[in-house]
């Protein structure tokens, strides 16, 4: 009876993993990343904190289920890091889905989002001006990359400005160890490797 029950247990652990990782970050906590959540108003927009990808993983992580509020001080906070683009991708809910590297230490990853401000709950965001500059920063990139649009952006350098997340770990490739992101970003823009080298 015991191993009956044990393996009842380990197919609905099965279950559950795999329903996160079939919604993934599409249907999580769609208030707070469309900035409707109650808490919105508390973000320092014009205080952006200059950081790195690699001290975005070393925060404390918190990667499990989170209601639609904002559950640390980090999702207050806007973050400008700058990070090499390894994979892009159009989510189901029309947001676009960026893995960053860090610079320096190219093991350390994060994800960023561009959310569509013309689709679900963003369309009613009193941020949508906001969420709309951003998108269209994004698809400025996109077109300026060659016909292969989002794989051609590979390997490039950018700078994100963008609002701390964290998302439930579901599995995602790129994700950070503290379960950090960047959603929604708020600026995005390329960056020439000869100015990242100037600096250094």
């Amino acid at each position: 009876m015991l191993s009956t029950n044990s393996t009842v247990v380990r197919l609905i652990s099965v279950c559950v993993v795999g329903a996160l990782s079939m919604v993934g970050c599409a249907f999580n906590r769609t208030e707070v990343k469309s900035l409707r959540d109650p808490t919105a108003a508390r973000i320092e927009f014009d205080l952006p904190i200059d950081t790195t990808v690699s001290a975005l993983n070393a925060i404390p992580p918190h990667c499990g289920p989170t209601g639609n509020r904002r559950v640390r001080h980090e999702e207050l906070r806007v973050y400008r890091i700058e990070g090499t683009i390894l994979r892009l991708k159009r989510e189901r809910d029309h947001d676009i889905h960026i893995v960053l590297a860090d610079t320096t230490n190219p093991k350390e990853h994060i994800i960023v989002e561009s959310d569509d401000p013309n689709f679900g709950k963003s369309v009613a965001s009193p941020y949508r001006d906001r969420l709309a500059a951003a998108r269209r920063m994004m698809d400025a990139l996109v077109s300026a990359s060659s016909a292969d649009g989002f794989d051609d952006l590979k390997g490039t350098i950018v700078r994100v400005t963008g609002i701390g997340f964290f998302d439930v770990n579901h599995f995602q490739k790129g994700r950070s160890r503290s379960c950090i992101e960047l959603h929604p970003i708020l600026t995005i823009e390329r960056l020439d490797r000869t100015d990242i080298e100037r600096r250094f």
